[in-house]
C-alpha cells in the first residue's frame, strides 16, 4: 500500500495551474513535493485546518470592515 513516510501528507505541497489569462485551471490541484516543471503553477495553502487565522469584524454605522490575517 505505501511506506510509513507516504502516510504523512504534511510533506506534500498543493499546487494549482494558471491559464494564459491568469485564471486557475479547474481540476488542476496537485499534491507534490516540488512544483511541476511544465506550466504556470503556484503553491497554495493545503492544510487550512492546521493554519490558524484570526478574523476581526468591525461595524461602524452602516459600514462593515472584515480583516483576516494568518
Amino acid at each position: 500500500m505505501g511506506s510509513k513516510a507516504s502516510s504523512n501528507r504534511r510533506e506534500l505541497k498543493a499546487f494549482v495551474r494558471f491559464d494564459g489569462s491568469g485564471r486557475v485551471v479547474a481540476g488542476s490541484l496537485v499534491l507534490r513535493r516540488k512544483k511541476p516543471k511544465v506550466g504556470n503553477w503556484k503553491e497554495i495553502t493545503a492544510y487550512e485546518c492546521c493554519n490558524p487565522t484570526t478574523t476581526t469584524t468591525t461595524t461602524i454605522g452602516t459600514t462593515t470592515t472584515t480583516t483576516t490575517s494568518n
